[in-house]
């Protein structure tokens, strides 16, 4: 993965986390990164990537989101950063 998509993916990754921080149950932030994840992967073949790389770059950045926004949730209800 190329330094440029990696940057990429992590400030994707940062605004879906901040985006899903805001919805009010697990049940809406589950259907909202699935729906980040098709949208991702949509976009990642219109730009030519094949389906199963675009899997991948789509897979990279919902885990990266959840990741964070298992950060900000935990922050939200204040457990110490890092023990999420």
């Amino acid at each position: 993965m190329s330094e440029e998509l990696t940057k990429t993916i992590v400030a994707w990754a940062t605004q879906i986390a901040g985006d899903t921080a805001r919805l009010p149950s697990r049940q809406a932030r589950d259907a909202h990164l699935a729906a980040r994840r098709r949208d991702l992967l949509d976009g990642a073949v219109a730009q030519g990537a094949s389906e199963s790389d675009a899997a991948i770059i789509a897979d990279a950045c919902v885990d990266a989101a959840r990741r964070i926004l298992s950060e900000l949730l935990a922050q939200r209800a204040g457990i110490p950063e890092g023990q999420a």
